[in-house]
């Protein structure tokens, strides 16, 4: 087990006023355990940015490690070392 720093970028402040967290998470954890552990550590995630009653992020986020970026739908491994950023997606139009 090990600690990791999320760090989160373009959450509104209306929603946390934290711009990281620190969560624990075993070697090799997925994504959906990744965002498990961001639920518990920062609830007031659940709903705008984490799907109400799932480990899964909405649309409008993603996470970037190991340098790709992840929505949760592949197999990523997230191994101790990894800098983890939350991000807001860009909307275009």
């Amino acid at each position: 087990m090990f600690k990791c720093v999320v760090e989160m970028f373009g959450i509104s402040p209306g929603i946390t006023e934290q711009t990281e967290a620190e969560v624990e998470l075993n070697e090799g954890a997925t994504v959906d355990e990744l965002v498990a552990a961001l639920k518990a550590k920062v609830p007031a995630l659940e709903g705008p940015v984490i799907q109400s009653g799932y480990n899964r992020l909405t649309e409008s986020y993603g996470f970037i490690f190991s340098g790709q970026f992840h929505f949760g739908e592949d197999d990523a491994k997230i191994q101790k070392g990894d800098r983890i950023v939350l991000v807001l997606l860009a909307m275009g139009g």
